[in-house]
């Protein structure tokens, strides 16, 4: 019944785990070096109020960076937030056109499946990969905080890489309609990259000036982000269910366009 699923479980095993591995790693660095940066924290605060900071941290760069908490968020979030934008413009999109390019995506459709499901299956691969970096990150980090003897809030964390986990799921599905849509490598990576990269960027200016202040609602960043979540200390539902929409709606028109476009490559 899975067979797409489970053979490109196995096939991108390498691509799936290493990503995942790299951004958790940062966990024990920082809180290896956590004494360094408490002694620190004022003069980070400061330095951190410049205007061109506050805008592209967000409200990651507001948190009290005395605290072990506040100082985790800043860095480990920002982080993720980076490597995020590069791997959902890159893998989603390729899904398609890496069978295009290769030239074997007529030999693949000859499967007895619907082309929807192919597409929702290697989606899916996605997907389940893109759990490990919760898994990853809440482990470490509950190993690095508890060596320090120092304080962590796990449920208001868990809520934090929810919204991550968000993020890989809409963005990609944004990025798996791009592939869709184009088909052709270069033009499925250029429309990919702008869309996601220009909402990147509008929610740092929504945040910075007033009167564009708007414009961060069209912004998938402006949801679940980390920061917000961590101020909060709930479960943002309405944002969730934004972004569970955004997503839905994104990869329903994948899989329908890709079911119904007549294939000329």
């Amino acid at each position: 019944m899975v067979k797409i699923y489970l053979k490109n479980m196995k096939k991108n095993w390498k691509s799936g785990i290493i990503p995942p591995a790299v951004v958790a790693i940062i966990v024990p660095i920082i809180a290896a070096i956590w004494p360094e940066l408490e002694e620190f924290s004022e003069l980070f605060q400061t330095f951190l109020e410049n205007p061109f900071f506050e805008a592209f941290l967000g409200h990651l760069g507001i948190g009290d960076l005395s605290t072990w908490m506040g100082v985790y968020y800043m860095y480990i979030f920002i982080w993720l937030e980076l490597i995020l934008v590069f791997l959902v413009i890159f893998f989603p999109s390729r899904i398609i056109t890496t069978e295009v390019d290769k030239q074997t995506l007529d030999m693949t459709l000859s499967l007895p499946i619907p082309r929807w499901r192919f597409l929702l299956e290697k989606f899916s691969v996605y997907l389940t990969y893109n759990l490990i970096y919760p898994v990853m990150i809440i482990v470490l980090t509950v190993i690095s905080t508890r060596a320090m003897n120092e304080e962590m809030n796990y449920l208001v964390l868990t809520y934090s890489l929810i919204g991550i986990w968000m993020w890989f799921f809409v963005l990609g599905a944004i990025s798996l309609l791009c592939g869709a849509l184009f088909l052709e490598s270069r033009k499925t990576l250029a429309a990919s990259a702008t869309i996601i990269i220009t909402m990147f960027i509008i929610v740092r200016i929504g945040g910075m000036l007033e009167s564009l202040k708007i414009l961060k609602y069209f912004s998938v960043f402006n949801y679940m982000s980390a920061g917000r979540i961590r101020d909060a200390g709930v479960f943002p539902v309405g944002d969730f269910f934004i972004l569970l929409g955004i997503g839905l709606t994104a990869l329903l028109g994948a899989l329908f366009i890709f079911q119904k476009r007549e294939l000329t490559y």
